[in-house]
């Protein structure tokens, strides 16, 4: 079969065109320019066995980034597998959110940080894959990040990416719960910014999600108590210890989630002032807090 027969057949299996693209580059190592550039390009028997075995874990609905084992973040490929959470483009608010800071974008609060490139100091909890951590480390040369992570598996992952990105000597990544690994680090009252992307979904919810989530993500990553607020509770009473003054916490949340998460953090009495950013669809999805 040719590229083009092989391209239109798997948009017929799948329905999805876009995803068609996405197996045939992986599965082939090609780039979308060379399925249009060479479309009478003959596969092989092996190419079509690989491509054969990816549309039929894609039916079963395994997540197109677990078969491909990628995931574009913030412009950057980042290798992904079943034992991290795949990125989601509202994530990317947390990195616009800190970048805005740092490179002297004033915010709704009227805050600005300058460009002079002290050191500064992130913790992020929960790294996953390491996206929002390295995203960070890439765009900000005068950081210095602690990344941690309960899974050992998804740390391994993230390690990798680090690697890949060549942020590795930038970023110390641990293991663990939360705060626990930086319990001996010494960094109390010296973080700037401690960002997260928590578990946050309502756990008696999880089972009807659609089956790309609720069968194959890591449940790890998505259990956030019965009311899905429990890992903000627990990450604003240690941010409160590990920032500094004029430090900020900044934290993705769920649909719905931004009130309450909001009235935690007013009830500290330790935060300035508080922001809440909307992502693309208009869902408040960021909160932002200056210590």
């Amino acid at each position: 079969m040719r590229l083009r027969d092989v391209l239109y057949q798997t948009n017929h299996d799948l329905g999805n065109f876009l995803e068609a693209e996405v197996l045939l580059k992986s599965c082939l190592g090609l780039e979308r320019r060379d399925i249009y550039l060479n479309p009478d390009r003959p596969l092989t028997r092996y190419e079509l066995n690989l491509l054969e075995e990816a549309i039929e874990k894609r039916k079963k609905r395994l997540p197109l980034a677990y078969i491909t084992g990628a995931k574009e973040f913030y412009s950057l490929e980042f290798r992904v597998t079943p034992d991290t959470f795949i990125p989601r483009p509202e994530t990317e608010f947390i990195v616009d959110a800190v970048l805005n800071i740092v490179y002297g974008k004033r915010s709704k609060a009227g805050q600005v940080r300058r460009t002079a490139q002290r050191l500064i100091n992130v913790v992020d909890l929960g790294t996953g894959c390491g996206n929002i951590a390295i995203t960070l480390a890439r765009y900000i040369p005068f950081s210095r990040i602690y990344a941690t992570e309960i899974s050992k598996k998804a740390l391994e992952v993230a390690k990798e990416n680090a690697q890949r990105h060549r942020v590795i000597d930038r970023i110390t990544f641990l293991e663990g719960d939360l705060f626990s690994p930086l319990e001996d680090r010494r960094l109390e009252g010296k973080i700037d910014f401690l960002v997260s992307n928590p578990p946050y979904l309502i756990r008696s919810q999880i089972n009807s999600l659609m089956p790309e989530v609720a069968n194959y993500e890591p449940g790890i990553a998505l259990d956030g108590g019965g009311d899905g607020l429990s890992f903000y509770r627990r990450i604003i009473e240690g941010a409160v210890e590990y920032l500094k003054s004029r430090g900020y916490l900044i934290l993705e949340m769920g649909i719905g989630q931004a009130p309450k998460v909001k009235e935690m953090i007013e009830k500290t009495k330790e935060f300035l002032s508080i922001e809440i950013i909307k992502d693309y669809s208009g869902i408040e999805r960021v909160i932002t807090s200056l210590k």
